[in-house]
């Protein structure tokens, strides 16, 4: 998307809806402007009837309407800033929750689109550099022109001349700064797209620092890191100099004006053109000139960072998500034995060479234990993301009770399945929040999944149980805690089906074997795919898949499968002998 394309955008959806908001900004605005030029010519009627008739009754009347005057324009300034500082916090406020609503609704596929890290940067900095902006720049915006054009009119009345010099000024020196601002714009786009590189390297290492240390790589990712944060300094620095001198140069530029004017101005009072008074204002005027164009160069040389950032705002709000919610209803059921069925499913991650499944036909027994198995990198998990829509097939159909999932309300089927990842979430709120997850789960639920996952025996340590304050990402629990702690809030829910996505892996065979039994008993009756590494951990299961490349191998029991199926024979023969070792 253009960046003018996104800032048109971004001021009808964000900027306009506070119309009525503006409109009172404009008039305490064009109010400041108004009183500021009322104090200056009260100056010139003091100096004209006052000063000059040796009046001060009349010195005495002009001092209180000044003050009145001065009292009113710094009123007028204290509302100018209260609604310049709404304005920035609720315009940021709403791009922020709408940012954050279309993040939430990306797919896995959408979130590698972007990554991580650039996702949190636009959340975070590129909005925050548009609050900055809008906080200092949105009454400016107003009060130049309003305050430019009035000056113009008022120095026009006193000497057209010097008003032309001034205005021709005035329009040179704005022009090359707006040229100039332009040309810098895909230099600060290259400067944020640096920094989203920095921070997706910096979670990376972050998260991966065990492994670093573990292989002392702790010189080469800091002289790494070091490299491309000299490489962003040096960048950031380059594009900072691309507009610096515009500042400077605009106020160089208008100080020599200024000095022309008050040449030719000697020369007009000399030749008695103008009065004393009326040059005493003509500067004055002048003065509050150059205090609003000292604004502009502010302006100008944020712009580019501002419209560079609101585009990349833009191109996440306007993205659309590879799972769109369009439901039409769930047709009459069809299918009563199949809560799940995969109808000739395939799926290929972006760039990946091949799918990571293909033509995949299998059903899920409603009431039924279905497990998956398979070598890394199968397909395994991928397939069961498809049933709450973490992915949606590139072809092939995933039916729920006789309905495309498609055709049905994302939430309602959500509302339908509770998922176990492989990787356990951990927020930071106690242990009852992160098991009931903003659900009606009772304290006493809470409890009882607890001990059926035996993540009791963590709860008994903890010095508040349910209360307990979790630390973010879990830091306070051990991996296999973290699993019980997974699985408690899973069984929590109550939901058609459930599925267990290798979710038991962190745990010892003893811990596993009586958390999945009595996982079992509480789901008796329940539909539940489960998948695994192990084959004891799913053996018991009605009915098991083998997965291998991404394609169905076989479907039957254990029994079945050891009898008929080389690929799951060879597993089980390789736990079996690193069992027995």
């Amino acid at each position: 998307m253009l960046e003018g394309d996104a800032l048109r955008i971004f001021l009808k959806d964000y900027v306009l809806p506070y119309w009525k908001h503006i409109l009172v900004l404009t008039v305490f605005v064009i109010m400041q402007v108004y009183l500021q030029m009322m104090v200056l010519s009260e100056t010139h009627s003091i100096l004209n009837s006052g000063v000059a008739a040796q009046d001060m009754g009349y010195i005495e009347r002009a001092g209180i309407k000044m003050l009145a005057l001065t009292l009113l324009y710094g009123a007028s300034i204290v509302v100018v800033s209260y609604l310049s500082a709404y304005l920035s916090a609720s315009v940021t406020c709403d791009v922020r929750r709408d940012l954050f609503r279309r993040i939430m609704s990306f797919s896995q596929k959408d979130f590698s689109r972007f990554g991580g890290s650039t996702l949190m940067t636009r959340l975070t900095a590129d909005t925050t550099r548009i609050q900055i902006f809008m906080l200092n720049a949105l009454r400016n915006a107003l009060l130049v022109p309003v305050a430019i054009v009035a000056i113009i009119i008022a120095t026009a009345m006193i000497n057209a001349v010097l008003c032309a010099l001034l205005v021709t000024a005035f329009a040179v020196t704005i022009t090359f700064m707006v040229v100039r601002s332009r040309q810098s714009m895909p230099m600060f786009n290259e400067v944020q797209e640096e920094l989203d590189g920095l921070n997706t390297l910096v979670r990376e290492k972050a998260e991966g620092a065990r492994t670093i240390r573990a292989f002392g790589r702790q010189r080469y990712e800091t002289e790494r890191f070091a490299k491309l944060n000299e490489e962003y300094r040096e960048d950031s620095k380059n594009a900072a100099l691309k507009i610096c001198y515009l500042t400077p140069l605009a106020l160089m530029v208008m100080n020599l004006v200024v000095l022309l004017m008050y040449y030719i101005g000697s020369v007009e009072l000399q030749e008695r053109i103008i009065g004393i008074s009326d040059m005493i204002l003509f500067f004055q005027y002048v003065t509050y000139f150059i205090s609003c164009l000292a604004i502009v160069p502010f302006i100008v040389t944020t712009l580019p960072k501002t419209i560079v950032s609101t585009a990349r705002l833009e191109e996440v709000l306007s993205y659309e998500p590879s799972v769109v919610n369009d439901p039409k209803g769930i047709p009459a059921v069809g299918d009563t034995d199949s809560d799940i069925v995969f109808d000739g499913v395939s799926f290929g991650y972006a760039g990946a060479a091949k799918d990571a499944v293909s033509d995949v036909t299998v059903r899920v027994g409603r009431g039924m234990t279905t497990a998956i198995i398979g070598p890394t990198g199968s397909g395994k998990s991928t397939l069961v993301q498809m049933i709450p829509r973490f992915f949606d097939p590139t072809s092939g159909t995933v039916m729920y009770r006789g309905a495309d999932i498609r055709d049905m309300d994302i939430r309602e089927l959500r509302s339908r399945v509770a998922y176990a990842s492989q990787k356990t979430m951990v927020m930071a709120d106690t242990v009852y929040a992160n098991i009931a997850m903003g659900t009606d789960v009772t304290r006493e639920e809470a409890e009882e999944a607890c001990r059926l996952t035996l993540f009791s025996e963590v709860l008994d340590r903890m010095p508040d149980g349910l209360d307990t304050k979790m630390s973010r990402g879990g830091m306070n629990v051990s991996g296999g805690q973290k699993q019980r702690l997974s699985l408690a809030r899973t069984i929590c829910k109550d939901a058609d089906i459930y599925v267990f996505d290798d979710c038991f892996s962190a745990l010892d065979a003893n811990t596993e074997r009586t958390v999945r039994r009595n996982i079992m008993e509480r789901l008796r009756g329940k539909t539940v795919v489960m998948v695994a590494q192990k084959i004891n951990t799913i053996r018991d299961a009605d009915s098991i898949v083998v997965m291998d490349k991404g394609r169905v191998v076989m479907q039957g029991t254990h029994e079945e499968l050891l009898e008929s199926c080389g690929l799951y024979r060879e597993i089980y023969e390789t736990q079996s002998y690193g069992e027995g070792e």
